[in-house]
């Protein structure tokens, strides 16, 4: 492992076995939810679990310069966040140690729309951020640019002319992959989605693929929109249906053996019914599904939990923001973004 603020082996080593412990316990319920909110909040996974426990939340403080309503969470892995401020800078945080690393700033930088990204390549031992987004070659055709900052050289560089993916905002980090859903929709006095695929970004090849199809039960769907995420070592997909066409506001989808088509099974449909008092479905987004099989999300007044055995809605943090805040899934670690000096890696 990389990227330790101690010149010790010695401390080295530890910070690798608390590293490994730490990843270990995702399984067990180590893990912490940050919350984009105003201020930052941290909740304790196992808190999430029992429904009858008081949830333990903590305030946490961003790093001088970041102001919260100018920064955007790019991604998180090994106890590190990746941020990034609404100028053009990113930043790595430990929210555990406190320790922050200003990145260089970005030789590219693509037009809207955007995707991101963050993530570890163990193939070189090294932590990478992209950014990328669509560009024209000179014969009209277009491809997808991104740029990507690798950490042990400290700096970013291009690549260009990849095949050409037309995503969006942040990637889902499994397996050393990031992934994205992309999707074509059309105007149909509603928006009405096409088709849509996954598509994934290998960190030590540098190159997107198209997973395996989603289920062939989409084809047959009225949707407006379909999102991705992660949960217990495996994909998600959450469809978000449109109310003409049925009382299901919400279809999710479990992908339990990475990358095999036969695998995609439909776990969760929630009624439209209950989305009444969150106005309007759409402003809404899956963080996890938890081991009860309840399902955290994040919406313009704070963060809910559905229970599908009883079919419920029940509160677990209100936030005064009327926005709808970020969330993504963290383990502690001492793994530190901080080197002494890009020359010593």
């Amino acid at each position: 492992m990389v990227l330790l603020i101690s010149k010790s082996r010695a401390a080295q080593n530890q910070v690798r076995k608390h590293l490994r412990r730490a990843v270990r316990g995702v399984n067990a319920n180590s893990s912490k939810l940050l919350i984009s909110n105003s201020p930052l909040y941290s909740i304790d996974y196992e808190a999430l679990e029992d429904v009858n426990s008081f949830v333990a939340i903590e305030e946490l403080h961003l790093p001088v310069p970041l102001v919260l309503d100018r920064m955007s969470i790019v991604g998180s892995c090994n106890g590190l966040i990746c941020l990034h401020e609404n100028k053009g800078d990113f930043f790595l945080w430990n929210p555990c140690t406190r320790d922050t690393l200003k990145l260089p700033g970005v030789t590219y930088f693509p037009s809207s729309p955007m995707f991101y990204g963050f993530g570890y390549d163990s193939t070189i031992e090294d932590y990478k951020v992209i950014v990328g987004g669509t560009s024209s070659s000179e014969s009209d055709l277009l491809t997808t640019t991104i740029a990507l900052f690798t950490l042990k050289s400290g700096l970013w560089r291009t690549v260009q002319g990849l095949n050409y993916v037309k995503l969006n905002g942040q990637g889902c980090l499994l397996n050393e992959a990031l992934h994205w859903v992309e999707f074509e929709w059309r105007w149909e006095g509603y928006f009405n989605v096409l088709s849509s695929r996954i598509i994934s970004f290998d960190l030590a090849g540098e190159k997107f693929q198209e997973m395996v199809p989603l289920s062939s039960y989409l084809s047959d769907q009225k949707y407006i929109s379909i999102r991705i995420g992660t949960t217990t070592n495996c994909l998600f997909v959450y469809m978000f249906n449109h109310s003409n066409f049925s009382d299901i506001a919400i279809t999710i989808w479990v992908m339990k053996e990475y990358g095999v088509k036969e695998s995609w099974t439909k776990i969760i449909d929630i009624p439209s019914e209950l989305f009444r008092p969150f106005q309007g479905v759409f402003f809404l987004n899956l963080i996890c599904i938890l081991e009860s099989g309840e399902v955290c999300m994040s919406y313009s007044s704070g963060l809910v939990s559905y229970n599908p055995k009883e079919n419920t809605f029940r509160s677990v943090l209100s936030s005064p923001v009327i926005l709808l805040p970020e969330a993504i899934m963290y383990v502690e670690t001492l793994v530190s973004p901080v080197v002494e000096s890009w020359a010593d890696i």
